[in-house]
């Protein structure tokens, strides 16, 4: 498959170099700052492009990575592109609907996915919506484009395109709820006398290992919950603490107001 980077910040780069060391996918990449595009194609050994159009053209699947600002002045330059119409495009800004594309490009063929931060360092989670895909001419290229993302992580396919914007709240947002649980973690833990360097290191370690025991084992995490909680004990006591202050109810809450801010709810 030819895949065509259209940006290589720091999403689209991570993407690329998932890849790059899969010979089954051939990459190039068209990148605005010549600096950056130096950079990422001795890194990846993408193949540098010097305008949309060569890139559109030498392509199958164009992955459009610039910042939603830039969507709409791309979509008017790929318009101008000849055989932009039998392209597949893959987008990952946050945001952009999918009739952003086709109000300019006509019913072309989008793959809109989200992923997540994590993805930089191979373990992040992408959601992922196929538009006018259901066609069995598209079940290879599915699958090819479904693998470029498990080359970051985790993939998974969302049933219609309102949920791409919903699990922003569950994958793509909640780096930031984990980070300041974390942070908490280890302010209690200079508090109990540990060195800064220290409490950090526990509190994110025993962050990833609970959540590699439970994405290795299978273990649902109320069962886990109740494995680390012995009768009476002092993991119980906190658990409690944590009911009673909200723990749960402001999880939920945080959740709430960002998928209605995701899906342009006031």
């Amino acid at each position: 498959m030819k895949i065509g980077f259209i940006g290589a910040g720091n999403m689209g780069s991570a993407i690329l170099k998932g890849i790059a060391c899969n010979s089954f996918y051939k990459i190039a990449v068209y990148e605005k700052s010549e600096e950056r595009a130096a950079v990422i194609s001795a890194e990846t050994g993408a193949e540098r492009k010097n305008s949309v159009e060569e890139l559109i053209a030498s392509s199958d699947v164009i992955l459009v990575a610039v910042k939603p600002v830039h969507i709409d002045a791309l979509i008017s330059e790929i318009k101008t592109c000849e055989g932009y119409e039998s392209k597949i495009y893959v987008s990952i800004a946050a945001g952009v609907k999918i009739e952003r594309f086709t109000n300019v490009l006509g019913n072309v063929a989008v793959v809109r996915t989200m992923p997540n931060l994590p993805a930089m360092v191979g373990e992040g989670l992408t959601g992922m919506y196929f538009y006018n895909m259901d066609d069995d001419k598209y079940l290879s290229a599915k699958e090819q484009i479904v693998g470029v993302f498990e080359h970051c992580g985790k993939v998974v396919n969302l049933p219609d395109e309102s949920y791409v914007d919903k699990i922003i709240s569950v994958t793509s947002s909640s780096p930031a709820y984990i980070c300041i649980m974390i942070d908490a973690l280890a302010d209690g833990a200079v508090r109990a006398g540990f060195s800064r360097k220290d409490a950090y290191i526990m509190a994110e370690q025993t962050v990833y290992g609970t959540a590699k025991y439970l994405l290795e084992t299978g273990t649902l995490p109320v069962v886990l919950k109740d494995m680390v909680c012995s009768p009476a004990g002092t993991t119980i006591e906190a658990v409690a603490s944590l009911e009673k202050s909200g723990f749960r109810g402001a999880i939920f809450d945080a959740m709430e107001v960002c998928e209605n801010k995701a899906l342009g709810k006031k």
